[in-house]
């Protein structure tokens, strides 16, 4: 199967495919549906390996609040590509790659403003410590194609699928020149190797599609859980740290803002030594918070609100909550416990989340050499639960933190870090039935 041309992203499941889909498989295999399941709803899309990964098997409703995951799996899922658009975009794209750098005079110049700098003996950071993304040979050039791009499709010249295919070709051709570790939260304070070569924008590799049942949204998880019905329901939300002492895990819209502000091409107000948009300062969304109080809650409304009879939770065994923490959360949402299992495998941790970890910001529970391990928690439950009068949380619930007696009650007992009943671990292939620990 071909793999997926995107960016770095914390959590990315690209080698944990092969098992989620063998997990789903026994689970479907152990309970089926009464027609076999047409439908997945990726509900945090991300960089869109899941969603792409089960194109061929599934119709796939993918979402994410972050506006750069649409336009790559609206490239990837819903462009026609056909031999003409290839043969269009391909020409868009020599042009792009050609165009003279005297037009950077007619764009603002705001990313090499904000991103740009001179190679200043090797060093990325300006007077104040700012330091930099971008040579300013590679940070004019996307002025100058972002522009390009911008008028094309301001004056028709592209389509709205053109216009995904040329941003996907940026957003490859950006990730291999910029100076950073994968995330952006913060950058290097010398040019690496990669930020010294020269921009160039590729055509992606991209399977044609001349009609496609697949969606993308954008916008709240709660908001879209009201639009979407589906056979499945795959949530891989952010995943905490059990680190007591640290309030805020991974804010995704601060660690991959450049993807985001050069797909919207807006010109944020930005702030500190990273040059951040102001709109991820301060605020926290709940589901990125590192408290069990406010986390659980909303996991559980996830649950009940979602209109899918399975629904599948990734996690981890270094993460927030515990996999005991999670029976209660499906137990509390009306699952089918007689249904429930987890799947569990062993994982290397990934480079960010060690970069992370040497930084102080993660530490492990109470098994500091446990290897890390993926979860996946699957459950049969009752897709009308959203409108039962007798579900745990309330509907349309804006505040943040939703007190609920049977969730306190929960929090007040000491953490469990035993393996429920019914589960399975996945490795080599092969899915055997283990005991709970």
């Amino acid at each position: 199967m071909k793999h997926l041309q995107t960016i770095q992203y914390m959590g990315s499941k690209q080698s944990l495919l092969p098992y989620i889909e063998a997990c789903l498989n026994h689970y479907l295999a152990a309970y089926p549906l009464d027609t076999p399941p047409s439908t997945l709803f990726d509900a945090f899309a991300g960089s869109g390996r899941v969603s792409y990964h089960f194109r061929d098997r599934y119709t796939v409703i993918s979402n994410d609040k972050l506006a750069f995951s649409k336009t790559i799996l609206s490239a990837y899922l819903c462009t026609p590509f056909d031999t003409a658009q290839q043969h269009r975009c391909r020409q868009w794209i020599d042009i792009l790659n050609n165009l003279p750098s005297t037009y950077f005079s007619q764009t603002d110049q705001w990313f090499t403003n904000t991103y740009g700098w001179p190679w200043n003996d090797g060093k990325s950071e300006d007077a104040n410590g700012v330091k930099k993304v971008w040579l300013h040979k590679n940070s004019r050039k996307i002025d100058i194609i972002r522009h390009q791009i911008q008028v094309w499709r301001d004056t028709e010249e592209i389509s709205e699928s053109d216009e995904k295919v040329l941003l996907l070709a940026l957003i490859l051709g950006i990730n291999k020149v910029s100076n950073v570790v994968g995330h952006q939260n913060g950058y290097l304070k010398r040019w690496c190797a990669g930020a010294q070569r020269d921009l160039i924008l590729e055509l992606p590799s991209i399977e044609p599609r001349p009609s496609s049942p697949h969606i993308q949204y954008v916008g709240d998880i709660f908001d879209i859980l009201k639009q979407v019905e589906a056979d499945i329901a795959y949530f891989d939300p952010p995943y905490g740290t059990n680190n007591k002492n640290l309030s805020v895990a991974t804010r995704y819209s601060s660690f991959y803002h450049l993807w985001n502000t050069l797909v919207t091409n807006t010109r944020p107000t930005v702030f500190g030594k990273a040059s951040k948009p102001i709109s991820t300062k301060g605020y926290t969304e709940p589901l990125e918070r590192n408290k069990r109080q406010v986390v659980i809650p909303k996991f559980i409304r996830l649950i009940e609100e979602v209109r899918s009879p399975i629904v599948a939770f990734s996690y981890s065994n270094k993460s927030l909550l515990t996999a005991k923490d999670f029976e209660e959360v499906y137990r509390l949402a009306g699952c089918d416990m007689n249904t429930f299992r987890l799947y569990i495998t062993t994982h290397e941790t990934n480079n960010q989340t060690k970069l992370a970890s040497k930084g102080g910001n993660w530490i492990d529970r109470a098994n500091p050499n446990a290897p890390l391990t993926e979860y996946l928690f699957i459950a049969r439950k009752d897709p009308e639960r959203y409108q039962n009068t007798n579900r745990t949380t309330r509907p349309n619930q804006s505040i943040d933190i939703e007190s609920i007696p049977v969730v306190d009650q929960w929090l007040q007992k000491d953490e469990d870090y035993s393996l429920p009943h019914q589960t399975w671990e996945y490795s080599e292939n092969e899915i055997l039935q283990i005991q709970s620990v």
